[in-house]
């Protein structure tokens, strides 16, 4: 594609150093998809994201692992800017593509993190027990990081009840807003009201829907609901449209 940089991530380095001309390593796993998926060759453009920080860089050496030089620091559009307020995502897992397709498609239109729920209505699955199951979450939302050239990668965990979720998110001072299709309540609307500041977290169901155990827990806990326009949008399509939107009403897109 002309004009297409690739972007990776790299580890942080000293805070405060000046990284022109400077030589980083990419990860194992980049440098394989650097040599073999995007075939680059020495001296192809690239970008390369250490901490918060955005570089144009050149490829070095197409050693294992692939080496590249730092050529100058990006401002402005071109390197894109870190989100203004965090915006979660609280999913219910659903089938393995389901789950796959809503964290690549949320980590581009700006999830800042992941909360996957074994919700009541979740498919039983042992594979989600799985570490690799975890890891290969966490790979696609860093693909999907570069791809979308994010400046940061969301986190992905996941989560066995709702009560271990509300603790999480007490802990990092975020505001939960469930999306329901029967609430009176708008999503436009539930975020003009929510505290002028911390981060969001907003929760999507099961296929089925919550059970009425979990619905008395989220009512307990005193969670505002907010619909997502007029019709009801399937599991995987549900999260990312709200996000995209929570985006644009916050002025944050």
């Amino acid at each position: 594609m002309p004009g297409f940089r690739p972007r990776f991530f790299v580890a942080p380095i000293a805070s405060g150093a000046d990284l022109r001309g400077a030589e980083v390593p990419l990860s194992a796993e980049d440098s394989h998809h650097a040599r073999r998926v995007l075939r680059l060759d020495v001296g192809d453009e690239c970008e390369v994201v250490v901490g918060a920080a955005v570089y144009a860089a050149t490829v070095g050496r197409l050693d294992d692992p692939v080496w590249v030089r730092v050529v100058s620091r990006l401002e402005g559009s071109a390197a894109g800017a870190a989100y203004k307020t965090q915006v979660g995502l609280v999913q219910s897992l659903a089938r393995s593509n389901v789950t796959d397709w809503v964290l690549e498609k949320g980590t581009e239109v700006g999830v800042s993190f992941f909360l996957l729920l074994k919700a009541a209505g979740s498919p039983k699955r042992a594979e989600w027990a799985r570490d690799d199951r975890l890891d290969r979450w966490r790979r696609i939302v860093r693909e999907a990081a570069k791809q979308s050239k994010q400046v940061e990668v969301p986190e992905v965990e996941v989560s066995d009840s709702i009560e271990d979720v509300f603790r999480r998110l007490e802990a990092s001072g975020a505001t939960s807003i469930l999306l329901e299709p029967q609430a009176t309540m708008g999503l436009r609307e539930a975020l003009e009201h929510r505290p002028p500041s911390g981060p969001i977290a907003l929760w999507v169901g099961p296929e089925g829907g919550w059970t009425s155990a979990e619905a008395d827990q989220f009512s307990a806990a005193g969670v505002d609901t907010a619909r997502l326009g007029r019709g009801v949008l399937r599991t995987e399509t549900a999260g990312p449209v709200a996000v995209a939107v929570a985006r644009l009403v916050l002025g944050d897109w």
